[in-house]
């Protein structure tokens, strides 16, 4: 398994160079067991997409990237996608109640308004939420196969939106020959049944075509703190992908996903309005898709790409069996990007994108939309060996606010005869204010929204070092970051009130800053240790906190296969001095989740695993329950089984 890759890399007579873990993935180590093994091997097979839009060797990446790989994710056969976010350095996670409740997210101090999320280079954020997010708690990870986490501002090549990072997410994807097929069931705490199963063709030429169906259904727990009743959620899930190669230097490409998702959440009942049991629940279905064409010039050299992509969201809230609420949104974008290689040390990417996003909800005078078009380009060289930069910026001109340019510089220095990197990126980003925050009414405040928001304005820089000690058995990786933002939208609390508005640009800079620090390491044949410790401070130009951003993260991570068929994972994540939106303090928490596996038969796995085996009693929102100590067993496979 993953620990005998990271065995036999190091026996690889290899060169120095080539021992050294990127940032990316030495950091991705970190979020679990199997996988940092996996991720430390040598750097001419680590590969990162989304750093410069195109694949470029871990090596030369001079931003902080993290990769999760399906190694990863089968090690701990976890749930949902933010299950392994959450133990990346720098990610963080709250949720009002059980699966399927609001689930966001916070990178480096900045929440889910911040940060891009693409799947298969689907952009799935919904337009008629609150701010333009993605709704983690929907994403099932069954048909999952990678993920890669981009920090830093990203505007530069992603537009806005992409402030705080960049997530991108690639489902599995059919690359043996013939007819292979993958899945797995689980039963456990809270009633609580979950299934994948994954279905791909490939032939010779390399055309492929893979389909997948995954879902859960539980009864869940009380949302509130104080409840007594189970709120429950059922989610079915479709997605699929293919590639037809039309030629050598051709093919086009597809790829799709629809959701069906409902939950039970408490609220705000009468005659107290105090949050409690009532009988409220939700459903959400979104439909999405991508397709496309590449095609090159020039021996290969010259890389094209142009796709359009849709998405359509359907949001029904509901009281005591009446309709209280819907919300849709959608978007159309169409892109071209083209990458030309003119020698190993010099390459220019440039691209154009149009998107056009629209939203309504049961309380709007109709449908509100707003347009982007966006331009981009970036060079990337290696003046000296070992020396890698890359240099770029983009042009947004947007329907409403007007034009916007943003930047990214980065650099990344594998010391040559060494196992030591340097690596520093800089650059700049905006976000406009969401549909919601510019024309949103809800009734009881009809001033909700506000059309004289500014869009927030941001800068970002970080830089870090890896090094690798008695070769490579040892990686050791720190990172310091920073990300400032004018004009930052808040809430105003005196909404209500004549003449108040709900929404207001904060004046002044808001500050984000803080530490990452890492380390993996092969202790035997047999065990590996994975450790990070995350350190994040945030100040308003007030002197204020933001909420829900912890100042200390440390989660450690253990593989260990003491015979041929039995894999053993322990996780264990430390969160501390955290604030809610109230101003109260939450309780530290300590977790700890583990799993056994054994391979049955070839290409089957029993296995059991439990999460917060210790039953710590805590919240990530304030008023809001968390699962207590649950235990869950499962059999996966996968076949044919190489």
């Amino acid at each position: 398994m993953s620990y005998r890759i990271f065995a036999n890399a190091l026996r690889k007579p290899i060169a120095s160079k080539t021992l050294l873990l990127s940032s990316g993935t030495l950091l991705a180590a970190l979020a679990a067991s199997p996988s940092a093994q996996a991720q430390v091997t040598e750097l001419e097979g680590i590969t990162i997409y989304s750093a410069n839009k195109t694949p470029t060797e871990a090596a030369k990446v001079g931003s902080s990237v993290e990769v999760i790989t399906e190694q990863q994710l089968a090690s701990q056969s976890r749930s949902f996608v933010k299950d392994y976010l959450e133990q990346l350095p720098g990610v963080n996670f709250s949720q009002n109640g059980p699966p399927g409740s609001t689930t966001s997210i916070s990178v480096r101090g900045a929440n889910a308004a911040y940060v891009k999320v693409l799947v298969d280079g689907i952009d799935i954020s919904d337009p008629s939420a609150t701010t333009t997010q993605t709704a983690f708690e929907h994403l099932l990870v069954g048909d999952v196969s990678r993920i890669e986490v981009l920090k830093g501002s990203q505007s530069g090549l992603y537009g806005g939106d992409a402030v705080a990072g960049v997530i991108s997410i690639e489902t599995k994807k059919a690359t043996k020959l013939g007819f292979s097929h993958s899945g797995g069931a689980e039963y456990g705490a809270y009633n609580t049944f979950r299934g994948a199963y994954t279905a791909g063709y490939a032939t010779a030429n390399g055309s492929n075509i893979s389909l997948s169906v995954q879902g859960v259904d539980t009864d869940g727990f009380s949302a509130a703190a104080v409840g007594r009743e189970d709120d429950g959620y059922q989610n079915l899930t479709f997605s699929g992908r293919g590639e037809y190669i039309l030629s050598p230097s051709a093919k086009v490409f597809f790829a799709a996903r629809s959701l069906d998702a409902e939950h039970n959440y408490d609220g705000f009942a009468p005659p107290t309005y105090a949050l409690g049991d009532t009988d409220d629940f939700g459903k959400s279905v979104q439909h999405a898709g991508r397709v496309g064409t590449e095609f090159s010039f020039l021996d290969g050299a010259f890389q094209n790409t142009i796709a359009v992509q849709g998405m359509k969201v359907e949001r029904d809230n509901f009281s005591n069996g009446l309709s209280s609420g819907w919300f849709e949104g959608d978007r159309v974008k169409g892109e071209y990007k083209g990458v030309l290689t003119f020698n190993d040390q010099l390459s220019l990417l440039a691209g154009a994108d149009w998107e056009q996003t629209g939203a309504e909800n049961n309380n709007s005078t109709g449908r509100e939309t707003a347009d982007v078009t966006g331009t981009y380009a970036q060079l990337m060289m290696e003046p000296i060996d070992g020396l890698v930069l890359t240099g770029g910026g983009r042009i947004d001109d947007h329907s409403a606010f007007g034009n916007f340019n943003t930047y990214r510089l980065t650099a990344a220095y594998l010391v040559p005869g060494t196992e030591t990197k340097f690596r520093a990126s800089r650059g700049t980003g905006f976000r406009a204010p969401s549909l919601d925050e510019l024309y949103g009414s809800y009734g009881f405040a009809p001033d909700y929204g506000n059309p004289n928001l500014k869009p927030e304005e941001s800068e970002s820089w970080d830089a870090g070092i890896e090094q690798g000690f008695l070769d490579g058995r040892i990686k050791l990786g720190v990172t310091y970051f920073e990300l400032d933002t004018d004009n930052l939208i808040l809430y105003n609390f005196s909404c209500g009130m004549p003449g108040a508005l709900c929404l207001t640009n904060v004046e002044g800079t808001t500050q984000r800053k803080g530490v990452e620090l890492s380390a993996v390491a092969l202790v035997t044949s047999g065990l590996a240790v994975t450790t990070g410790y995350t350190y994040v401070d945030t100040e308003l130009e007030s002197g204020d906190r933001l909420p829900r951003v912890p100042r200390h993260n440390f989660v450690v991570g253990f593989d260990y296969q003491p015979i041929d068929k039995l894999e053993l994972n322990v996780t264990a994540k430390y969160v501390a001095d955290t604030i809610d939106s109230n101003g109260a303090d939450l309780d530290d928490y300590f977790l700890l989740s583990a799993k056994a596996s054994y391979e049955v038969v070839p290409g089957w796995k029993a296995y059991v695993r439990g999460e917060n085996l210790l039953d710590e009693d805590y919240q990530t929102t304030t008023g809001y329950n968390t699962p207590g100590l649950s235990v869950y067993g499962g059999l996966t496979m996968s076949l044919p089984n190489n």
